[in-house]
């Protein structure tokens, strides 16, 4: 597949993520976007999104208020699962009455497993993977008789596409230099699973560190954080080692550079927390403490810091395993 020409494409999730993708490709092809809360969709639906920032874009989607809603609009081409890693459960189940008609889904998500999970979930091998290079966030003073503002503090692309197969292979190739054309650089990469890895393994080690201490990860690397954040890089490392997940060489020095020189902007872990919500610690430290104690590996850092973070969850009263990671 050398050429891709897409009739249709449909978000879910109108976060901060969602909305960014939205008003980037409603310009250049029709985007339905899901949007489940009452006023935003009347926001969107008459205004449209505005995206500001290291990223800028507008655009107008069509709005529909449930995952439901796209077995009626036809025809659909992809599917973009743009929601938190913590809803994948839910919007798989939404979608399982719609997959026949979907016939490709990205996961949208940064995290180590969340494309893997949507694929077992769902049953289904037509899911692409994609590494996401930077951080949005929703303007919240936006007047709502105003297109919706997204803010994007930091960008570092590429992006990067891939997945399994031959058929889904052709389509992430066909589909990143289309994004690009779109205003979202991204790149094809064939080894999907260590670009992941590389991004998820930086995530676990500043994410949650910034949401513990809710500084951004530009002043950490300056505090008596850093060694706590170079141990759960090193751990990530040696669990990917061990799994045979190809990071580059030179990928250490690399995430730190990456991080002494990061954003002033909060990660998303640390709005998770000072907002109340659940966090994604289970796409991203519990998936690598699993993956070590299975190949033998110790991830002592990484089970501390699951577990204060889902102290956090507990504190708000959500249901979260009281053996941090060893309930699986």
């Amino acid at each position: 597949m050398t050429d891709l020409e897409l009739r249709r494409i449909a978000i879910i999730g109108a976060g901060a993520m969602g909305t960014s993708l939205a008003a980037i490709t409603s310009s250049h092809v029709e985007t339905v976007l899901v949007v489940r809360n009452d006023a935003l969709r009347k926001q969107i639906s008459q205004h449209g999104i505005e995206l500001a920032g290291e990223l800028q874009a507008a655009g107008k989607p069509i709005v529909v208020a449930q995952i439901d809603d796209l077995g009626e609009i036809h025809p659909i081409d992809l599917v973009f699962i743009a929601t938190k890693t913590t809803s994948i459960a839910e919007v798989c189940a939404a979608m399982a009455p719609h997959l026949s008609e979907l016939p490709f889904l990205v996961s949208y998500q940064n995290g180590i497993e969340p494309g893997n999970t949507i694929i077992q979930t769902l049953g289904t091998r037509r899911v692409l993977r994609m590494v996401l290079n930077y951080g949005a966030r929703l303007v919240g003073d936006c007047p709502s008789d105003e297109p919706l503002q997204v803010e994007v503090p930091v960008h570092r692309p590429p992006h990067q596409v891939g997945g399994e197969g031959a058929d889904v292979t052709a389509f992430a190739a066909a589909l990143a230099p289309l994004l690009a054309t779109m205003g979202l650089p991204t790149e094809f990469v064939l080894d999907i699973d260590g670009a992941v890895w590389q991004k998820g393994l930086l995530n676990a080690a500043s994410n949650p560190v910034a949401a513990l201490v809710q500084t951004p990860l530009s002043d950490l690397m300056t505090s008596p954080a850093e060694p706590l954040i170079e141990r759960l890089l090193d751990e990530g490392i040696d669990v990917a080692a061990a799994a045979e997940i190809e990071l580059g060489d030179g990928y250490r020095d690399k995430a730190l550079s990456m991080m002494r020189a990061g954003s002033t902007h909060l990660p998303s872990m640390a709005e998770d927390v000072q907002a109340g919500r659940s966090t994604e610690i289970t796409q991203l430290n519990v998936q690598v403490a699993q993956r070590g104690r299975a190949l033998g590996i110790a991830t002592p850092t990484h089970d501390a810091v699951i577990d204060l973070i889902k102290t956090f969850d507990w504190r708000l009263g959500l249901r979260v395993p009281l053996r941090g990671p060893k309930a699986g």
